[in-house]
């Protein structure tokens, strides 16, 4: 008889960890899918979108010096399409984009913006840790898009050491 009991409690201890497992499982589902691929809205936060993630790779050297100024910065890098990016940088989801040179602005934007000469540069995949090396080598020109507006002290500090290493000679805006 207490082999029944105790193999009904058992079973009973599994089917309730099930459930609780399930319910926990669906909240975790319904609550990522939100949030997968978005920036996060925390204020510690340096957002940057990019179109060529080759181009992020060259950033290294100001994110270390912005994170002298700044030793609780987090930074976040996406890659997306203009038209994305734009999106995001207009909705605040980041705080600064770089869009290829040769990017045409939409004429509405009301956006800080000055090119910069970028090198190009190996990014790591985020499983696995394999380089993607770039074929090619030398510089790309990039447009830096930020709204003054909402700058952070995390996003001025980045900007102006941007400026100080990659600014393009006479095309700044």
């Amino acid at each position: 008889m207490q082999d029944v009991l105790l193999l009904a409690v058992v079973a009973a201890t599994f089917a309730f960890g099930g459930l609780l497992m399930g319910k926990l499982d669906h909240f975790l589902e319904e609550n990522g899918h939100g949030q997968e691929g978005q920036p996060l809205p925390d204020g510690n936060t340096l957002r940057l979108g990019f179109c060529n993630p080759m181009a992020a790779g060259g950033m290294t050297d100001v994110l270390e010096q912005c994170s002298e100024s700044y030793p609780d910065l987090s930074v976040r890098m996406f890659s997306g399409s203009e038209g994305e990016l734009l999106k995001g940088l207009s909705a605040g989801r980041f705080d600064v984009i770089f869009l290829p040179g040769s990017a045409e602005l939409p004429a509405h934007t009301h956006y800080n913006f000055q090119a910069v000469s970028l090198d190009y540069a190996p990014v790591m995949t985020k499983y696995g840790g394999f380089p993607i090396e770039p074929v090619t080598g030398g510089h790309m020109t990039q447009n830096v898009l930020w709204s003054s507006g909402t700058a952070s002290a995390f996003t001025c500090c980045f900007l102006n050491h941007l400026e100080e290493k990659f600014t393009v000679p006479d095309q700044v805006k």
